[in-house]
């Protein structure tokens, strides 16, 4: 009955109204603080895991770098190879020469050494051409594929996995190809040589000639397979570095998340003091309408701003998450199931070498002959828009004079042919006739 009656005014409900309110007010600060800080909690794991993400993301971004300047590194010698064997086939064309300005052709074994040594070179060459090109595929290769497994969804992992044996075997024909290829490289050239008719000169020409376009053709391979290497890579920076943004927005969210706790805290901490400090009865006693005014807002202002600042830090605390998960998200990039130069190698014929044989098309990674053609066509078509006007600029005047040119003289023609009609009509006429003049006497 006493609960009941909100009228009575007996000691025990003042004092049990009195014990709820001041329940009511000590407790709404501090379950805001309490918001507050499992807000901070939960903004800075977040916070952590988008830079961990991050930190792993430009780790794998800056292995792949490292091997990608190692097949710059290998790649290097290639050109030089290509300029020996161009040196040697130019050399193949000049020993005739040499050898009839020297005057050694009755030593037999000097001229054959001679004729030789420039194939030998240029064969030479190309062999460590062709060595440097699959040393340059192994490098990009791994370039492509890091990160694929390391960032891959757990379902996703099992389409690159290989087992032991299997990766043995992936070795075993990884080192057979590459003297396969060494092979071939030396070969062609020295067969193709000994089956051209025609003196030793002659063969040492051809030879030389093969050999350098050998070393030619392997720079042009390995300069297509390293473009796709640093495409790739160059994505893989661009992903670690949107991560690593996406990381450092989210720290720069939850910087504010410490003080909106610290405030929250001195708000609960402000709020217990007015309610244990005697200023409340202090204000009651005064008496009057503007006490109960002072004692309300006194009472309900720390415990609004407990709330506005447990609000803010809600607010930070889902930009934290929603910026660490930008930044998982933009890792997983990381993971496309590129197509590694090593998975095409095995085409070795003209098909690969051009790009592929269409079943690619998923793949985002630069493909060298397809960017070529594109910026082909891309430069004809702006010559073309910047040709026409050019043309029909310099054609109009001209078109316009020629066109003024046949008006004149159409109109020359028309006017000579009525004055020659005239003159017909007139001669068949007759002289014309004059009356004759009187004479005077």
């Amino acid at each position: 009955n006493h609960l009941k009656n909100h009228r009575c005014s007996c000691p025990f409900c003042t004092y049990f109204l009195l014990l709820n309110i001041q329940t009511i007010i000590n407790n709404s600060p501090t379950v805001s603080a309490s918001i507050g800080i499992g807000a901070e909690f939960i903004g800075k794991v977040a916070v952590a895991d988008g830079k961990e993400v991050a930190a792993a993301a430009i780790q794998c971004a800056a292995e792949a770098e490292g091997l990608l300047a190692n097949a710059e590194r290998v790649k290097a010698v290639t050109p030089l190879c290509v300029g020996v064997g161009a040196t040697s086939a130019s050399f193949a064309l000049l020993v005739p020469v040499l050898i009839e300005a020297l005057g050694i052709g009755s030593n037999a074994q000097l001229c054959t050494e001679l004729y030789l040594l420039c194939p030998l070179v240029g064969i030479l060459s190309a062999a460590v051409s062709s060595l440097a090109l699959e040393e340059t595929i192994s490098y990009c290769s791994r370039a492509i594929s890091v990160g694929n497994r390391r960032f891959a969804k757990s379902g996703l992992v099992s389409r690159t996995w290989l087992s032991a044996s299997e990766q043995i075997q992936k070795n075993s024909n990884r080192s057979s190809l590459r003297w396969r290829s060494f092979a071939i490289s030396v070969l062609p050239a020295p067969i193709l040589g000994a089956l051209v008719p025609g003196t030793l000169p002659t063969k040492t020409i051809v030879v030389s000639a093969l050999a350098a376009a050998q070393s030619a053709y392997f720079l042009a391979q390995a300069e297509r397979t390293l473009a796709r290497a640093t495409d790739a890579v160059a994505l893989k920076a661009r992903s670690a570095a949107v991560c690593d943004t996406y990381a450092n927005q989210g720290a720069r969210s939850a910087a504010i998340l410490p003080f909106t706790s610290a405030l929250s805290a001195f708000c609960a901490a402000a709020t217990a003091a007015i309610v244990e400090l005697p200023w409340l009865e202090s204000l009651a006693a005064m008496g009057g309408g503007g006490s109960v005014v002072a004692q309300a807002l006194l009472v309900s202002i720390f415990p609004t701003l407990s709330s506005l600042f447990a609000a803010a830090a809600s607010v930070s605390k889902a930009r934290c998450e929603v910026d660490a998960e930008a930044a998982v998200q933009a890792a997983s990039t990381l993971a496309l199931e590129y197509e590694t130069i090593e998975g095409k190698s095995a085409n070795t014929g003209l098909l690969g070498w051009l790009g592929g044989d269409g079943r690619d098309e998923k793949d985002p990674v630069l493909r060298p002959w397809r960017g070529v053609a594109e910026l082909i066509r891309l430069t004809a078509q702006s010559g073309w828009k910047t040709f026409v006007p050019r043309v029909r600029n310099v054609m109009r005047p001209l078109l316009f004079g020629i066109r003024r040119m046949a008006i004149t003289r159409w109109l020359l023609r028309k006017r000579n042919k009525d004055n020659d009609e005239d003159a017909g009509n007139n001669s068949a006429e007759g002289p014309p006739q004059t009356d004759a003049v009187p004479g005077i006497a």
